[in-house]
């Protein structure tokens, strides 16, 4: 079976590549960051990428765990991205398999009900874990996607690794485990190894050198791993790679695994 993984990206007007590119590659999970919930009908297209995955009559089941809400991005009292009513933003799971259990599990601030990104920089906002129990054939499989927080270079710092130490220890130890998403962080950062401590990192096992194609858009800059799928040893991988893409600031990723037998 296949799972893939795509931060579809706030700022991009790609939900209909994405969609495609979705049906295209038929995985039985999709995990997602920086999907977008219109809760009102008056928001604009390209904040309803949350709305139109869901309706994929391929995937039954479905689970989001949003970060915030608000009608647009602040910054200094100036709107600078205006949503055209309330919408939240979060993580989201679609899966062909049942979700027996779902939580939003937060971890630095919380909920917010508006969004001013003026100290963005130095201070991020809200972030959780979205934590999973799905069923596949009679057995659990824990499914953790992670939108992990902003830092300036990607280098981590207490935050990052008290976010780390945070995922560790939602982990069950009993059952397959995938933990995937975009974690703002390099592979060499201190809150990547520790991770890698406990898990086993698809990034480095298979050498990968890029999840984001090549940009800079003056906050981040692509053509660097901060993407990741890790496992525990309860799951048998296939394969997994990378997808060259331009349906997003951050590129797919695909793992093809099976859960094995006791």
């Amino acid at each position: 079976m296949k799972l893939l993984d795509l931060n579809v990206g706030i700022k991009l007007d790609n939900t209909k590549q994405v969609l495609d590119f979705i049906k295209s590659e038929n995985a039985e999970i999709c995990t997602f960051q920086e999907a977008m919930n219109a809760v009102d009908d008056s928001c604009f297209e390209v904040f309803k990428s949350k709305n139109d995955i869901v309706k994929l009559e391929e995937y039954k089941y479905n689970e989001f765990a949003p970060l915030f809400i608000a009608d647009g991005i602040t910054k200094n009292n100036v709107v600078v991205r205006d949503f055209g009513g309330k919408a939240e933003q979060g993580s989201l799971i679609v899966s062909k398999y049942k979700i027996k259990e779902h939580y939003n599990q937060f971890y630095y601030n919380d909920y917010k009900y508006e969004y001013d990104a003026t100290y963005f920089r130095e201070k991020d906002w809200c972030r959780s874990i979205q934590n999973a129990i799905l069923e596949i054939d009679g057995k659990e499989i824990q499914i953790i996607n992670v939108h992990g927080i902003w830092n300036k270079d990607k280098i981590g710092d207490e935050r990052t690794i008290n976010q780390s130490k945070f995922i560790l220890s939602k982990i069950r130890k009993d059952i397959p485990v995938i933990v995937v998403g975009d974690f703002n962080l390099l592979p060499s950062t201190e809150s990547i190894k520790i991770l890698n401590n406990e898990l086993i990192n698809l990034i480095d096992k298979y050498d990968i050198k890029s999840t984001r194609p090549n940009f800079d858009d003056g906050l981040d800059n692509g053509n660097i791993v901060c993407d990741y799928i890790f496992v525990n040893d309860k799951v048998k991988v296939n394969s997994f790679k990378v997808i060259n893409t331009d349906i997003s600031d951050h590129l797919p990723l695909l793992l093809d695994f099976d859960i094995k037998e006791d």
